[in-house]
């Protein structure tokens, strides 16, 4: 495209010292390796804040642009919530690269957000990713187009931007809309025919079109690779033919069942279904991928299928039907989060899930390994330390326990207050067996402290009242 090396101004004529950026391919390597690793163990808003610190340091990677878009969509898909501001600043910074990255960011953790899309695509230009920028115009068209009320100006918007990144297919797509939105508009209408121009010229070649009527699709020259496009957004729930969609990835899948993408298009509307029977032929889908690509993420996929599908049997059943199979999915969690553990053996989340489970098995010990390591994580220390601690106190080390919920409560995230309470209940608990056990009044003392504590906050909490009263006498006894 011409105007993908465009180079900034001079110094001298924005008034200022223009700051050079200077591409570090190698950290940003490690960055989109990481990301890899969480979209393949399905955390994808680790894998999104993993991929935008790899593009802050080296945004000319298309691909890694591309894996972070199809990263987006599976996160929109499970409804994945949007950054955190806390992600968001670790990324943005001073620099148009860095703000162009956290943009990037905020857009596709909330993916269907046509504003938000228009505000990457912006950044983009001003951090002179063109070659980006005329990737995703099309992609950013789809989304204005397919709100329930469409904004002229953000029409226009894609208008302009799309000319600033060379497309001049969605130049052209994005002004014919406006203008059938308000066909008085003279000024746009001589733009069109300026833009046809300019197409010309960079194509070598344009069927004029600049009066044609009908929708924005009509000015795109391939209108089934658009058709296309705007359709299998609808796996990420924005628009399109369910069915047409459907069919299309089911006979593409028939006819190249070994393609990653296709593999994984025709399973997730399969998954989206939602019957028992789509749901299994997805994991028979995901089984074969991975038997036949060896790509664990198929594997993971399969298994989180199976999962839901033996969750699904415990509706409806009581009694000892009930317990058993209750018991059979926790047996297949723990199967398949063990392998996951050993597959990703550095992932702190896969980790803390494995911990979670094991402890409701009974698996004290492993329990604890997995969380004394998942402690690591910031945004897990807090869930890590506090389940660390009842690991302690089930095995009978109420010392080791008291010393680790003392410790999380030091430390508790804000974010994580929910929690307070929880922890709090949890070491009055500890303490009162520990005073019993020693015979200690100062024990019995804290306890009493935090078991008021938690009554002068919420009276209805558990069983505080009973509590209250128990800690009165145990106090009483030993003092």
């Amino acid at each position: 495209m011409a105007l993908f090396n465009r180079k900034k101004e001079q110094a001298e004529d924005d008034g200022g010292d223009a700051v050079e950026f200077t591409p570090q391919p190698e950290k940003a390597r490690k960055w989109f390796e990481h990301a890899k690793s969480m979209a393949d163990s399905s955390n994808f808003n680790s894998a999104l804040v993993y991929y935008a610190n790899g593009i802050r340091l080296d945004p000319g990677v298309l691909s890694a642009h591309e894996a972070m878009i199809e990263v987006a969509l599976k996160h929109h898909a499970a409804g994945g919530k949007k950054a955190s501001s806390k992600d968001v600043k670790g990324v943005d910074g001073s620099h148009a690269v860095e703000k162009f990255a956290a943009a990037e960011l905020v857009w596709l953790s909330s993916y269907a957000n046509p504003s938000l899309a228009l505000k990457a695509l912006a950044a983009a230009i001003d951090a002179e990713q063109y070659e980006f920028a005329h990737m995703i115009s099309a992609r950013v068209l789809v989304l204005v187009s397919r709100t329930k009320k469409v904004s002229r100006t953000q029409v226009l918007k894609v208008k302009e931007l799309a000319t600033a990144a060379s497309n001049w297919d969605i130049a052209m797509s994005a002004g014919q809309l406006a203008l059938q939105m308000d066909p008085s508009d003279g000024t746009l209408d001589t733009e069109l025919k300026d833009l046809s121009a300019q197409r010309a010229m960079s194509k070598g070649g344009y069927e004029e079109a600049a009066g044609k009527e009908g929708g924005f699709r009509d000015f795109v020259k391939d209108m089934d690779k658009q058709r296309k496009l705007e359709q299998d957004e609808s796996i990420a729930g924005v628009g399109g033919s369910e069915e047409e969609v459907f069919d299309r990835a089911r006979k593409a899948y028939e006819e190249s069942p070994e393609s990653p993408d296709v593999l994984n298009r025709y399973a997730q509307l399969l998954r989206k279904q939602g019957t028992k029977e789509s749901l299994e032929e997805a994991r028979k889908v995901y089984m074969k991928g991975h038997e036949a690509l060896g790509e664990y993420r198929f594997r993971m996929n399969a298994g989180d299928i199976a999962i839901g599908l033996a969750r699904d049997e415990i509706e409806g059943l009581e009694g000892e039907e009930r317990a058993a199979a209750e018991e059979r999915l926790l047996k297949l969690e723990l199967e398949e989060n063990t392998e996951r553990v050993e597959k990703y053996p550095t992932d702190r989340t896969l980790k803390y899930q494995l911990g979670d489970i094991a402890f409701r098995a009974g698996d004290t010990s492993l329990a604890m390994e997995c969380f004394q390591k998942s402690k690591d994580e910031p945004r897990l220390r807090t869930r890590s330390g506090h389940l660390l601690g009842r690991c302690f106190a089930t095995e009978g080390w109420h010392s080791e326990a008291v010393d680790e919920y003392r410790e999380t409560l030091a430390n508790l995230d804000p974010t994580e207050s929910g929690l307070e309470l929880e922890i709090r209940y949890d070491l009055m608990e500890s303490l009162i067996e520990l005073a019993r056990r020693e015979q200690s009044a100062e024990h019995a003392r804290e306890a009493l402290e935090i078991c008021s504590g938690i009554a002068r906050k919420d009276i209805s909490y558990r069983d505080i009242r009973a509590r209250r009263t128990e800690l009165d006498e145990l106090s009483r006894e030993l003092s």
